[in-house]
């Protein structure tokens, strides 16, 4: 029996196993302008990368590869911008100051470099100017967009609705004095966060109430927890700071998931990095969907989390953007393929994608090989 890629998806989310395994592919805005010409598709389409340069694939380009899913996010109305890609340096409507940094591999992102809560105290973030990223028009846009994403194409719908919480306190307030802060003034952090963590509630709201009925996950929130040798915050930190928070975040969105939608749609949360410690909690807390499964950090062996994690968890990723997809050949990519493969798909749960959206120097060959490679190796029933 062959599936459509969105009953791909929905059968792996649901441990089931389906005619293959689904790939799905997010792209770095350089390495995608790449694919599109090494695939002769010369398409005018609207891009709007964010300040890492990362863009949303076009169906036709989807359909091409021959990826399963794509994301889907919240439509502010009017015209897109797309000018903040250009300038050498950016404030955001959050206020911090980003310029544009060159990277050594090709490509460019937004780099913050000023931080307007850096030394700020708890009054300081009743007087902060906190921005709305929520316009009026924002639903109906995006309830348009989404809703001809289903209506078109036959590919699986994540969306991604409200913002990060980690991410955007580091943006706040820098990486290393958010660290200190969690552990030297953790009133403060758990203020911000929960400053942050309403507007993030309401964005998935928003995006659920507007486009729900189309999506077939929720991703809330992208907020790394880990190191490659291990995780970023303590134990403490994670259970009193920051589980709590996400808890809070996830609940909210399975309430309304559950009164007015499908009550099997999963939650996916992406956080890199050796995180093995904090899975658990996580599923506790309502987890789904784990994103990326970082190959090679500490902890993170496939084998051993489909082992201990497989029969409540879906994997999404496992297929490393750090040495194999750029510096390895065709073959190694099949390899690396092969490998995920057997070790996450067996009974379904597994969705298999690059371990982060792909950057300028991976070349489209080896993502040609990739998808190929799934596609052969990812047949049910397995015979690797």
């Amino acid at each position: 029996m062959r599936f459509t890629p969105r009953e791909r998806v929905c059968a792996v989310l649901q441990h089931r196993e389906p005619d293959r395994v689904p790939v799905d592919v997010q792209c770095g805005l350089d390495f995608y302008l790449k694919l599109k010409a090494y695939l002769g598709l010369d398409f005018e389409e609207t891009l709007e990368a964010n300040y890492f340069r990362e863009v949303i694939p076009h169906p036709l380009v989807c359909q091409r590869m021959g990826w399963d899913a794509v994301s889907v996010k919240l439509t502010k109305p009017g015209k897109p911008r797309t000018d903040f890609i250009e300038p050498a340096e950016v404030v955001d409507a959050w206020g911090v100051h980003r310029k544009r940094i060159v990277l050594p591999g090709g490509g460019v992102q937004y780099e913050a470099v000023s931080h307007p809560l850096a030394n700020a105290t708890l009054a300081d973030l009743d007087a902060f100017p906190w921005p709305d990223p929520y316009p009026p028009g924002t639903a109906e846009a995006t309830e348009k967009q989404v809703r001809w994403m289903y209506e078109n194409t036959d590919l699986a719908l994540i969306g991604r609705f409200g913002g990060t919480l980690l991410e955007q306190a580091i943006d706040l307030m820098g990486f290393e004095n958010w660290l200190i802060t969690t552990v030297s003034n953790p009133e403060f952090a758990a203020a911000l966060l929960d400053r942050l963590n309403d507007l993030a509630i309401r964005g998935d709201r928003l995006g659920l109430e507007a486009a729900g009925k189309y999506i077939q996950v929720l991703k809330v929130s992208g907020d790394d927890l880990g190191m490659q040798t291990g995780v970023l915050y303590s134990p403490r930190s994670f259970r009193t700071l920051i589980l709590p928070r996400l808890q809070r975040r996830w609940q909210a969105a399975r309430a309304y998931i559950n009164e007015h939608l499908d009550p099997a749609m999963p939650l996916m949360f992406h956080t890199d990095g050796a995180v093995r410690p904090f899975i658990l909690p996580m599923i506790e807390a309502g987890l789904g969907v784990l994103n990326p499964v970082q190959p090679g950090c500490a902890g993170m062996e496939l084998a051993g989390l489909k082992r201990d994690f497989g029969a409540q968890l879906v994997f999404h990723g496992a297929i490393d953007v750090q040495s194999v997809l750029p510096f390895g050949s065709p073959e190694d990519v099949r390899q690396a393929v092969k490998a995920a493969i057997g070790a996450l798909a067996p009974g379904g749960g597994y969705i298999l994608s690059p371990s982060h959206f792909v950057q300028p120097d991976t070349s489209p060959e080896n993502i040609i090989a990739m998808t190929e490679a799934a596609h052969e190796f990812g047949r049910y029933p397995l015979a690797l």
